[in-house]
């Protein structure tokens, strides 16, 4: 397996045997990953009224809402191809640790969407390689649509850590700094599960 390069540099990798546990459930995965597609368009329409004063910011922002709603349609419409119902969101722990953690508004909550595209990029790139034997995940089609959300994840993840770099300098590589040890540290708490993180 070539070594995997993260938007981010974080401090923690997700061991490859993970992928084994995320795939035994397929339906509980893709249902997981369409909760955090939508999940992730709110957060980027919600963060775009921070950036009413920064028509260029306002803008990726836009793009990313609906790069993020265009995966959500696909995933949902993968699930209903395999035949499977949309699972309930049963919350994302990963995501809830993290924010339980902020404490400096707009910069952490920019952060923080840098640090879970990160995680989900990694992840993704561990089961693109993990599902090529799969039975249902592992057809050239679907393998292709995981390269192309690995992809977006890491653009993602630099969009975030670029627009705190622009409204708060070098105050956003420390707090980065920061919560990259933070982050490590909620990511060897959780259990491996059938979902993204």
């Amino acid at each position: 397996m070539t070594a995997f390069r993260p938007p981010l540099p974080l401090r923690v990798k997700t061991p490859a045997a993970w992928a084994e546990t995320a795939l035994a459930d397929p339906a509980a995965l893709l249902s997981d990953h369409a909760h955090c597609e939508k999940k992730a368009a709110l957060t980027a329409l919600q963060l775009s009224q921070a950036f009413a004063d920064a028509p260029r910011a306002s803008v990726l922002l836009a793009r990313l809402a609906e790069e993020e709603l265009n995966h959500y349609r696909r995933v949902l419409e993968a699930l209903q191809a395999f035949g499977w119902t949309l699972q309930p969101d049963g919350g994302n722990a990963y995501a809830k640790a993290l924010h339980q953690q902020a404490a400096k508004g707009l910069l952490d909550r920019l952060l923080i969407a840098a640090l879970i595209e990160a995680r989900s990029c990694e992840r993704l790139w561990l089961l693109e390689r993990a599902g090529t034997d799969h039975p249902e995940l592992g057809s050239a089609p679907w393998l292709a649509f995981l390269l192309e959300l690995e992809r977006c994840e890491a653009g993602h993840a630099l969009g975030y850590r670029s627009l705190a770099e622009e409204r708060f300098g070098a105050e956003a590589g420390t707090r980065l700094d920061w919560w990259l040890d933070r982050e490590a540290e909620v990511i060897l708490t959780l259990p491996w599960r059938s979902a993204i993180h």
